[in-house]
């Protein structure tokens, strides 16, 4: 990953503490349409992005086994390949499972996908692992569940790998409701859990006016970035309701959305901007939210260093109003975002 300083940009930073999030303000803040995106860019949740190094960009996502798809560039135009694991996953966890929220990562030039294996509702679920020596469709081994210990704590879905070096450990995120975000470690080869502890990291206890019970946080995504001598290590997450009908939709501010949290450790404390305690004060700083008459519901995000552009780019899925809210009219979308301040902002 090449490290470069953005150029400032004259935009107001929007910050809110976790207990904002469900304020109806939220729905009208301003922030810049989605990067154009061209052809296959519906009918895409929880992608993860990473391009290869001939210049060949791929994107996974949840449906059909893993759906994989590529482009020459991330804007596109993408192109569905097929699934990555067309038979399912060798772990049964229940009837009618489905595949969630792979996560891509290069581990000693092998391309590891973490992937959940779950159904709504669920929190017996678990977490794979299938490699690559390509990232192609056709090229994908199965390997099963990376052996996390299921718990009434915590979910086993929405896994994220952060490795800040090749010889730096392998940290593993994952979580969502029952206790929200959690960190641990994999083995060096990123095969399996390290049996390391297994920390609490983010912790949403907002109950939102309409429902009786917490406020969802869920996949994490963890990136690191230099300024002015100091490496900063940010926790991204969704945060609200995911994926409502046209008719069920929640009160403006209470849907999906990207918070961060920020630390000067790979393991936390996590602060917000604020200086908000993410998993003891309900900390969190809303990065993007639902705007304009395109975007709603942006979530299932990560963050990924633009070698083709040379800028740090801020991909997601949401619903386009236009379009429809049925979860196969989901879009992908993307913005570059600014760190020169020391938090993200998504530039215009």
């Amino acid at each position: 990953m090449k490290f470069t300083s953005l150029p400032l940009i004259l935009l107001v930073y929007l910050s809110v503490s976790r207990a904002a999030p469900f304020s109806r303000r939220n729905a009208t803040l301003a922030w810049p349409e989605p990067e154009p995106c061209t052809g296959n860019c519906t009918g895409v949740h929880d992608p993860s992005v990473i391009r290869r190094e001939d210049g060949t960009w791929f994107r996974y996502s949840t449906n059909g086994n893993i759906a994989i798809a590529t482009a020459p560039a991330l804007t596109g135009p993408w192109t569905y390949r097929g699934a990555m694991l067309p038979s399912g996953s060798v772990i049964d966890v229940v009837d009618d499972q489905q595949l969630w929220a792979p996560d891509v990562f290069v581990i000693d030039g092998e391309y590891h996908a973490y992937y959940s294996v779950s159904i709504s509702g669920l929190q017996t679920s678990d977490i794979g692992l299938a490699t690559s020596v390509t990232g192609d469709v056709g090229n994908w081994t199965d390997h099963g569940s990376v052996g996390l210990p299921k718990s009434s704590d915590y979910n086993l879905i929405d896994a994220n790998i952060f490795r800040e070096s090749e010889s730096a450990p392998i940290i593993f995120n994952f979580g969502s409701a029952w206790g929200d975000i959690y960190q641990t470690t994999l083995d060096d080869d990123g095969g399996s859990w390290s049996g390391d502890d297994i920390e609490q990291k983010i912790f949403n206890s907002t109950y939102p006016p309409d429902q009786d019970y917490r406020a969802i946080s869920e996949g994490s995504f963890e990136f690191w970035w230099p300024l002015n001598g100091t490496n900063y290590y940010y926790l991204f997450f969704s945060s609200g309701a995911c994926c409502q009908t046209a008719d069920d939709l929640k009160a403006p501010g209470e849907e999906y959305k990207i918070m961060v949290c920020r630390s000067t450790s790979a393991t936390g404390p996590f602060v917000d901007q604020a200086g908000k305690d993410c998993l003891t004060e309900n900390g969190g700083t809303l990065v993007l939210g639902s705007h304009g008459e395109h975007v709603y519901a942006p979530g299932g995000q990560g963050v990924y260093h633009d070698p083709d552009s040379d800028r740090v780019a801020l991909y997601y899925h949401y619903a386009d109003p236009t379009i429809g809210y049925a979860y196969e009219q989901f879009q992908f979308g993307f913005n570059y975002i600014d760190l020169s301040s020391g938090w993200p902002v998504v530039t215009a």
